[in-house]
């Protein structure tokens, strides 16, 4: 037998599932302000060559 009526089950499975969105939310939002959004990645100049190195540092998909 639980400690527990089924209401308030209810009530805390209601507040637990609220508390884990927002802490999803938050982790998703979380430093986004530091992401490259289109439209304001630099156009690399055609008359510079790329490196031959290869930067894997940053945020990748």
């Amino acid at each position: 037998m639980s400690a527990l009526n089924d209401s308030q089950i209810v009530y805390l499975t209601e507040i637990l599932g609220t508390l884990v969105g927002i802490g999803v939310t938050w982790l998703i939002y979380w430093d986004s302000d530091r992401a490259e959004l289109p439209g304001e990645a630099r156009i690399p100049d055609p008359q510079i060559r790329e490196d031959p190195v290869v930067d894997s540092s940053g945020r990748t998909l």
